[in-house]
């Protein structure tokens, strides 16, 4: 075989593999539960079925289940062993395919290459800003599943939202009875809401905001690196770190007609 034939087999077979974990990332994005155990260790970290099943309000035989499918090949999740071997019940982490797909974007491309982006677009004119738009949806690669994968996003954060309710629940009937809080250093958990109305009439507009919303979510991500390095250097145990999850949903609610 030539180095050409080689080269060519090789781009098929990466082409080949490519499509494989695209499908196998698209097919977590159809069932909700699975794509809600793949938020929850992204974001919080390494769990085990016990945490999964409190934060997604699922029952243990159904995240195994989970579980199950998500660790087949080409996995999407793996066993932490370190996390395992320190605590009861097998952990799971993202593996590198979905650290790539489902992980946080780097630091790096949300305070630099992000913002560069928006800066150059609203440097044109709204026309030109309009036909980019009018382009990138067009050609947006997930056309067709937009929808599914932004159904689940909002799917996830109701069950974030419905912990975040129950947690205070629980916490107003105890105060009321007069009970010790366990953790006197963070006794009473909180849910805020953000509405944020407005108007806008052109693609300019919205990148405006996206700009800013990006600004904002860089400088969560560098709050969290030095709240993390503060909690290292304090020696604060696993268990004493509280999980926090804030989020903004946000679209048009007018309704857009077509020919």
């Amino acid at each position: 075989m030539s180095k050409s034939e080689k080269i060519e087999v090789d781009y098929k077979k990466l082409k080949a593999q490519g499509k494989k974990i695209l499908d196998r990332v698209n097919e977590v994005y159809k069932v909700e539960t699975r794509y809600g155990i793949i938020m929850v260790i992204s974001n919080f970290g390494s769990a085990n079925i016990k945490k999964l099943a409190r934060i997604l309000g699922k029952n243990e035989a159904t995240i195994y289940h989970h579980l199950k499918d998500l660790t087949r090949e080409p996995e999407l999740l793996v066993v932490d062993n370190k996390k395992t071997r320190e605590n009861k019940g097998i952990y799971y982490r993202l593996s590198k395919v979905a650290e790539r797909n489902f992980g946080e974007p780097p630091l790096e491309m949300l305070e630099t290459k992000l913002q560069e982006t928006y800066k150059r677009i609203l440097e044109q004119t709204d026309e030109e800003i309009t036909q980019m738009h009018m382009k990138l949806l067009s050609e947006h690669p997930d056309l067709g599943i937009i929808t599914d994968k932004e159904r689940r996003s909002i799917a996830y954060n109701h069950y974030l939202e419905s912990m975040m309710l129950n947690n205070l629940e629980t916490a107003e009937k105890a105060f009321k009875k007069g009970a010790k809080p366990m953790n006197e250093n963070y006794p009473l958990g909180s849910i805020s809401n953000f509405p944020l109305d407005m108007k806008i009439s052109k693609p300019r507009h919205l990148f405006q905001i996206l700009s800013l919303l990006t600004e904002i979510t860089a400088k969560f991500a560098r709050l969290k690196e030095e709240i993390a390095k503060e909690m290292e250097k304090e020696k604060i145990p696993e268990n004493q770190k509280i999980d926090i999850h804030y989020h903004v949903v946000g679209g048009e609610v007018a309704e857009f007609e077509f020919e």
